[in-house]
């Protein structure tokens, strides 16, 4: 935790971003990078019943953190996955996850 799930990023640029993304934002959100994951989402998206390219969006999983941090780690992961695929433009979601309803091996954080 966190879980980084990327939609409309090449599969590839993705295992690019997991070599070494994690220990730079482990540093800014105060956690090990060991902690992290990186899920490539196969997405196609649609208009007006044609399908159609998007900019790369990337979905955050993670417990609260504050709004200086969650600016931080946006600005971060925008700036590499535009130096990496070209992208003129990045989104990034949060969503925050209940620490009691987060189980590993059985138990809660």
């Amino acid at each position: 935790m966190p879980h980084l799930r990327f939609r409309a990023v090449e599969k590839n640029h993705v295992q690019e971003l997991s070599q070494n993304l994690a220990e730079i934002l482990a540093i800014l959100i105060e956690t090990t990078a060991d902690n992290f994951t990186f899920e490539h989402v196969p997405t196609t998206f649609f208009r007006s019943g044609a399908e159609e390219k998007s900019y790369p969006f990337v979905e955050v999983l993670w417990f609260e953190r504050p709004a200086p941090v969650k600016k931080k780690v946006a600005e971060h992961l925008t700036l590499k996955i535009k130096q990496l695929t070209g992208a003129v433009d990045v989104v990034v979601v949060f969503t925050t996850l209940d620490k009691t309803s987060y189980f590993e091996n059985g138990t809660h954080f």
